[in-house]
């Protein structure tokens, strides 16, 4: 029986029918998110971070691991790829900026490396030691946010003497004798170590690169656009990566105490390690203004609660 055209008409006023969605803009979260101011100035903060994460992670004796912590933003990292698949879109939107960073980063890093690390190597260390100590009191309020118990200070001294080791291995880097390119395995072993220092704060994957002779092969890989070499790196450090950063969570979940103070001990040996020295009164008084000057930008991203 047809239902009277009146009745068919207050069904709709009343919400019981739907009317045609033609004409109707549906929405897109996703692309409202891309959209939205807020979101603009994030994603330009996170690859500002993923820029100096780049850059650190092939500099000799910085961790691009150690400045993803320094900058506030390791432990969201590694959430968001460990849980990539539970919330792909979101994931994407907070992975994308920092990742583009990191490639500008690694790629600025290698090409301008020779030029500006041979005159101004000593600047250039002192600007991440303060990046480094900038980030560590923020560092510290994220450790206790599940309160503090003296025995976290154990795996502080731990980590410290696992980080030591690095201070021998940059003595036998020195003598290390350099390849020319590197083979396909090379590379997918060498974007693996590289991987693991963005992964495990403190471990300066630059030294083990260069201990093996990959360092400036590597590097030149990625300023000349070695497409097969980058490939390969490519590989290395994703596989490496997905499986390291699993084996991190489940230590943060865990242990989160002991995980962030045994990363303190790593930090601290970093610091220790960057230290280049003072050259003269005059230079001392510059090179403290470029530590004063990365703690202050370390500190405000820690403020910001990138």
């Amino acid at each position: 029986m047809r239902e009277p055209e009146d009745k068919r008409e207050s069904n709709i006023e009343n919400g019981d029918s739907l009317p045609s969605q033609e004409g109707r803009e549906i929405s897109d979260p996703v692309a409202d998110i891309l959209r939205s101011r807020d979101y603009k100035r994030t994603a330009l903060l996170h690859m500002l971070v993923g820029l100096v994460i780049g850059i650190g992670g092939i500099l000799p004796g910085v961790s691009g691991g150690v400045m993803a912590v320094s900058l506030g933003i390791y432990r969201p990292m590694i959430d968001a790829v460990a849980n990539f698949f539970k919330s792909p879109k979101k994931n994407i939107l907070f992975l994308a900026p920092i990742g583009i960073g990191a490639a500008l980063g690694l790629l600025l890093g290698a090409i301008v490396l020779d030029g500006v690390m041979v005159k101004y190597e000593d600047q250039v260390m002192f600007l991440f030691l303060g990046l480094v100590a900038g980030g560590i009191p923020s560092f510290i309020r994220e450790a206790n946010q599940r309160g503090f118990k003296p025995r976290y200070l154990i795996a502080t001294v731990v980590g410290a003497l696992i980080a030591s080791t690095l201070l021998f291995l940059d003595r036998e880097a020195a003598d290390s004798i350099e390849a020319d390119t590197l083979r396909p395995l090379e590379a997918l072993i060498s974007g693996a170590i590289l991987s693991v220092g963005t992964v495990i704060p403190g471990i300066s994957t630059s030294f083990i690169l260069m201990y093996l002779g990959w360092y400036k092969p590597a590097m030149s890989a990625v300023a000349d656009f070695d497409i097969l070499t980058l490939v390969f790196l490519g590989i290395g450090a994703v596989v490496c990566a997905l499986l390291t950063i699993k084996a991190a969570r489940w230590l943060f979940d865990r242990f989160y105490g002991y995980a962030y103070y045994g990363v303190l001990g790593f930090l601290i040996i970093s610091a220790i390690l960057i230290f280049p020295g003072f050259s003269g009164p005059l230079s001392a008084i510059v090179d403290l203004l470029l530590v004063a000057g990365g703690f202050v930008v370390a500190w405000l991203f820690g403020r910001i609660g990138t």
